[in-house]
């Protein structure tokens, strides 16, 4: 490399998609490193804590006053070349179609692939409920993907699709600013890749929300726990971008006709967006599920439309994919036991020690075990918790997943300092109809902390900018 005062410390087994074995960079990402190395640390630092600046100023701005606290950023992007992309691409406007086509049979009571014991174990399911999807069952998803090594092609990656996230897809606005400030920090180097920009994002995104409703001009609630909520400033943002409503659940409520109504400005609500840590606007307001069944207000995330995001359904996807679209999966899930079935149970007991085991309806890195890695008391505890309700588990095999790299200031050196930790990619897909899926040309990058393989920022980790070429 031509500036040496970039120093890579590899600490991981896993291989690193930044370096080879040999520790010299792979060739996509010699503009980004060789950018850094001209502006050396001081001027890597003076524009990162101009970023940091910028974002607390839009938190302000929004009304959000935080003791200095952002998403923990990491400006070292993750480049994928165009070749990869289109896989992923491709992969994934079918995955979410396939899970469209089976949410509309679930609802039409004609499921045919999912055993009967996993759907009614669910805890995201309620069949004493009525069920609307509609014709786009799903129109937001994120999927959660990692990089696993072509067996002896140094450099060259394999996708797997780990989770689907229906209930509660969070990274478009992250990822919206994340860019913003990204090609600022590198700009030479974002404009040498060719990366495919993210403009008008959240105007797609609007009009995906807003085709949630036959209205011509629907009135949309962002529907929020309020300003300690995890989620608080995507959901300012998403008012401010789509001139929605940003209402607490107790500023809402259904009038006689059971529309609901904005208290304080009397407008008739057309479109609910709730994405929130804990309960449902749906507990909170007795008849709102009959009046949503009924087609007087519309849901992004309508009720029961949880179960896509049910790990227990998962293993099922790629059988989804063969049975409704007559194609084979182009990108696989990790091997995946489901303990409501009785042969897959008695399989995870029998190799617990080596397996990572999940809750099914968890979120954000919690009720995880990732059992080669934890100590026996550890690993013994979280067994007698599985043992006293089996059915809400799944158990997936250890993969070897790809690192990125996490980013230090070297100030003596004038220099950085960059490590390898664990990484996935968290991608979006917008269907704003049946027949189309707009998968986003970027990803909320998620690096763990040093040692650790959960990425989640509530579990240490950090978020950083992913650059899809447009072309090699």
């Amino acid at each position: 490399m031509a500036n040496g005062s970039i120093r890579f410390e590899r600490g991981l087994s896993s291989p690193n998609e930044v370096f080879g074995v040999d520790g010299e960079p792979f060739s996509h990402y010699r503009p980004v490193l060789e950018e850094m190395g001209r502006m050396g640390s001081g001027e890597w630092r003076r524009r990162t804590d101009r970023a940091h600046g910028w974002l607390l100023e839009k938190q302000r701005d929004l009304g959000i006053v935080p003791d200095d606290e952002i998403h923990p950023t990491d400006y070292v992007p993750r480049i994928l070349p165009a070749a990869d992309w289109a896989v992923l691409e491709r992969g994934l406007a079918q995955r979410m179609l396939a899970i469209n086509e089976w949410l509309k049979r679930l609802e039409a009571g004609r499921d045919e692939i999912v055993p009967e014991q996993v759907v009614e174990s669910s805890a995201l399911f309620d069949s004493s409920i009525p069920t609307r999807f509609g014709d786009v069952p799903n129109r937001q998803m994120g999927f959660d993907i990692v990089a696993v090594e072509r067996s002896g092609r140094t450099g060259e990656w394999e996708y797997l699709v780990i989770e689907d996230n229906a209930k509660m897809p969070v990274g478009i606005e992250p990822m919206n600013i994340l860019r913003s400030r990204t090609a600022e920090v590198l700009p030479e180097s974002y404009a040498a890749l060719l990366v495919r920009p993210l403009d008008g994002l959240m105007d797609t995104f609007g009009q995906v929300v807003r085709a949630a409703s036959p209205e011509p001009d629907p009135t949309i609630a962002i529907l929020s726990t309020g300003p300690h909520d995890q989620y608080y400033l995507d959901h300012k943002v998403f008012a401010s971008e789509l001139g929605a409503i940003l209402a607490e659940r107790h500023e809402v409520e259904l009038d006689r006709d059971g529309s609901l109504v904005h208290k304080k400005s009397g407008r008739r609500i057309d479109i609910i967006y709730e994405r929130i840590e804990d309960g449902r606007i749906y507990d909170d307001i007795k008849g709102l599920i009959e009046s949503q069944a009924r087609g007087l207000v519309d849901a992004v995330f309508a009720p029961n439309l949880g179960i896509a995001d049910d790990k227990g359904v998962y293993p099922f996807i790629p059988e989804m994919i063969r049975t409704y679209l007559g194609e084979e999966p182009v990108l696989d899930n990790v091997e995946t036991y489901s303990l409501a079935v009785e042969q897959d149970r008695r399989y995870v007991f029998d190799h617990f020690d080596g397996l990572v085991v999940k809750s099914r309806s968890g979120w954000g890195g919690k009720d995880v075990l990732i059992a080669p890695e934890e100590s026996r008391e550890d690993v013994d505890e979280f067994r007698k918790q599985v043992q006293e309700s089996p059915v809400e588990y799944v158990a997936q095999e250890m993969i070897d997943f790809s690192t990125h790299v996490l980013c230090e200031t070297d100030e003596a050196e004038n220099g950085f300092v960059l490590r390898d930790a664990h990484a996935d990619y968290r991608i979006h897909a917008l269907a704003p109809d049946a027949q189309t899926i707009e998968v986003v040309p970027s990803a909320m990058t998620r690096v763990a902390a040093p040692g650790s393989r959960l990425v989640n920022v509530s579990s240490g980790g950090k978020m950083k900018d992913t650059w899809v070429q447009r072309r090699a």
